[in-house]
């Protein structure tokens, strides 16, 4: 279903099984999933507001990289930074959209460190983490590396632990962007009449403390995926809640987010 909100156009998508999708070899046992499919026109106020902004904290950001004495190009810097904070705001839009504007605001912040982008009108936190998928969104729902695997090569990203800046504190929530794109091509997105996402939904902050379906990935920092050089705890999209699901346990967990009338 095509909704207009806003400057945005977002429509819902089920996909199914791994016979319609011969591109991979392996895939988990998940037959379907929804994510949302974000549209946002290239000349919006939207993306006016999106460039802004991340001109205005790329100066602040720090560009050494975690645990090495290299230095990130600055167009990688560039394309992160914007990346992520393009992420952040369609993520807002479409649950003040969902739930009225007064139930979520954005955290505008120059570090990453125990970043909160959302909080919920009740202090509940949501953090958003976007990256790029060059294979498509399909592959990123349903493909593994092979047939033994429990992991798959795209997650829901929780919080890190490094030497570098110690621990991460838990969020309450996660979301996941992701854009289909090589992270090289990002700018080629941006440049088409429509910069396309796709939110696949997220976790909770007790689905990243379940043993059962939490696991350890290293990380380093690319499009705009993560922030420093760290071991993460992840969970595979497969066993995240999809956009649908994630409405779902917002609305039971928090007794004020309300669907509003369509």
């Amino acid at each position: 279903m095509l909704q207009i909100m806003g400057e945005i156009k977002a429509k819902k998508r089920i996909n199914c099984e791994r016979r319609q999708n011969p591109g991979f070899a392996y895939s988990v046992e998940r037959k379907s999933f929804m994510p949302m499919e974000i549209n946002i026109p290239r000349n919006s106020d939207f993306m006016k507001r999106a460039w802004k902004e991340a001109g205005r904290i790329l100066p602040k950001l720090n560009r050494g990289q975690a645990n090495s004495s290299e230095i990130r190009d600055l167009t990688t810097v560039e394309l992160d930074n914007l990346s992520g904070i393009i992420a952040e705001m369609a993520c807002k839009e479409i649950l003040d959209w969902e739930y009225g504007k007064e139930k979520v605001e954005r955290q505008e912040s120059e570090t990453s460190y125990n970043q909160v982008d959302l909080r919920l009108y009740n202090g509940k936190t949501i953090e958003v983490r976007s990256s790029c998928v060059r294979n498509g969104i399909d592959f990123a729902l349903f493909a593994k590396k092979d047939q033994q695997s429990k992991g798959q090569y795209f997650d829901v990203i929780g919080p890190y632990s490094n030497g570098y800046k110690g621990g991460e504190s838990y969020k309450d929530y996660y979301m996941r962007v992701l854009y289909v794109c090589d992270k090289h091509d990002f700018m080629k997105l941006l440049g088409q009449p429509f910069l396309n996402l796709w939110i696949t939904g997220g976790a909770t902050k007790a689905m990243m403390m379940d043993p059962d379906i939490v696991q350890e990935k290293h990380l380093t920092p690319a499009g705009g995926q993560v922030k420093v050089e760290s071991d993460y705890h992840v969970i595979p999209l497969s066993k995240s809640l999809d956009i649908a699901e994630f409405f779902q346990v917002l609305e039971a967990e928090n007794k004020e987010m309300h669907r509003r009338p369509m």
